[in-house]
């Protein structure tokens, strides 16, 4: 799983938001823009991205597209805390992943995460959400995912100074079936610093970085990627892409250099 993939990826509260403003005062496109850097927005957002990848396998000779559909849903459970619901299906098409593999095509492995986060940050400016992440066999190959089950939790840390917006996504999750952790067992972290210009851009760098504890082996990619802000007949959304090296591969992971493009649908309140 890469959950940015993630990012997802992923992936990652308006009363937690990165401005300070009026309750009355309507965002403006640059608002909007870094709020994609927010992943416990109280804003709905649907992140579709697409990811090219080769140089995978022991020859080198795979390669795999992935479109990954996150849309983040925050429901307002009182006056002190929200619930976002951050959801990650992945759309694959691969070749030749290993010698005799072939080719697959179909949906991945769907992740689920919710974070509760209090309403108000802490005293230095920080915003935290913490909860429950599951991972569902729902691969239509048994080459698209674990072909089992998956548990654990997830805790997310950010914080926002002006036009930046740092912090870490922490995903801890085990194979569900017989003994907990037997088939797999792996650490997700993902650090992330956000740019938002005055033009609304948002630059990022990330690292959707994966730590397999049954087999003592990280996969490291580092991404830089940039979305434009604009809106198609009043919807507001923001386009972009980048670029994603892989400093540290696992076997089955690609090498070298992978392409994305984002797509980000905002629906403000």
């Amino acid at each position: 799983m890469k959950s940015t993939i993630s990012k997802i990826s992923i992936g990652l509260l308006a009363s937690m938001s990165f401005c300070v403003a009026s309750a009355a005062e309507k965002p403006n496109s640059k608002d909007l823009a870094q709020e994609i850097a927010n992943p416990l927005t109280t804003m709905v957002i649907v992140p579709i991205q697409t990811e090219y990848n080769d140089n995978i396998g022991p020859e080198d000779d795979g390669t795999r597209t992935t479109i990954f559909v996150q849309p983040i849903i925050p429901i307002e459970l009182n006056e002190d805390w929200n619930l976002i619901t951050r959801t990650i299906l992945p759309i694959i098409q691969q070749d030749d992943i290993f010698p005799g593999a072939g080719s697959q095509s179909g949906i991945g492995d769907i992740s689920e995460s919710l974070f509760f986060s209090p309403t108000e940050p802490t005293d230095n400016g920080w915003i935290m959400g913490y909860g429950p992440y599951v991972q569902l066999d729902t691969a239509s190959d048994d080459y698209l995912g674990f072909d089992e089950h998956g548990i654990g939790g997830s805790f997310i840390a950010l914080t926002v100074d002006g036009p930046r917006t740092y912090g870490f996504l922490a995903t801890q999750y085990y194979s569900a079936e017989g003994s907990i952790g037997d088939s797999y067992s792996n650490f997700f972290i993902q650090p992330f610093y956000d740019y938002t210009t005055e033009g609304a851009m948002t630059i990022e760098l990330t690292s959707e970085s994966n730590y397999n504890w049954n087999e003592d082996q990280w996969s490291i990619p580092l991404t830089i990627t940039a979305s434009q802000y604009f809106e198609v007949s009043g919807q507001p959304i923001l386009f972009g892409g980048g670029f994603k090296y892989w400093l540290e591969s696992a076997p089955g992971d690609p090498e070298g250099l992978s392409l994305n493009l984002n797509l980000y649908l905002l629906f403000p309140k």
